[in-house]
């Protein structure tokens, strides 16, 4: 009989998500670790039918869960999270952030534009100049490489933040109630029957 995971997130995974950021210091190539954190839930929720990801496995959860405010303190969250109007609002950002990550990548691998390589929150607020980096490669980076690593290090970078804002504003993991992973899992979890053996 399979051992059942305990109610809750695995404790310590937040090291993860600080270890990602951090990492982009050393080299920002490693920002393109992004790809599996957005594949995992779904491979997960494949196989088991449950939200295995956001239940128990998600660093950044684990992460806005240790920067929240203390239970007594917490406050009611606003309609707009609790009647879908936030969710879908975050689930056009992701759409949006991951369409002009694919199309800006294309184009200038094809030459008709500079590559961004430096660091923007929300799509629209540009840090200045590139992180610092610990590590250089041995052969040149191809401009559109370094520029989607830039791009998903920013992507991640503004939801984290966000979540840790939500987390003192309103109570750790008020982030959940929004996040573009949870909510797309909810949608095919919904539309796609499980079928189990």
């Amino acid at each position: 009989m399979p051992k059942r995971l305990k109610p809750g997130l695995v404790p310590g995974l937040f090291i993860i998500t600080i270890i990602y950021f951090a990492l982009g210091f050393v080299n920002i190539l490693t920002a393109l670790l992004a790809v599996f954190c957005m594949a995992i839930p779904f491979i997960l929720l494949s196989k088991s039918g449950k939200k295995l990801w956001c239940h128990h496995y998600c660093p950044r959860a684990s992460l806005i869960s240790l920067t929240g405010k203390p239970r007594a303190r917490w406050h009611r969250l606003p309609k707009m999270f609790t009647d879908g109007y936030l969710r879908k609002i975050m689930l056009w950002y992701f759409g949006l952030n991951l369409l002009f990550i694919t199309g800006s990548t294309i184009r200038i691998a094809m030459g008709a534009m500079e590559p961004m390589e430096h660091v923007r929150l929300f799509i629209a607020l540009p840090l200045p100049g590139p992180l610092p980096q610990l590590l250089t490669t041995p052969v040149a980076i191809p401009g559109w490489l370094s520029h989607l690593s830039y791009r998903f290090y920013s992507m991640m970078l503004s939801s984290t933040l966000l979540g840790v804002a939500l987390s003192r504003i309103y109570r750790p993991r008020a982030w959940c109630a929004v996040c573009p992973v949870g909510s797309l899992s909810n949608t095919l979890l919904k539309k796609t029957p499980i079928v189990r053996e």
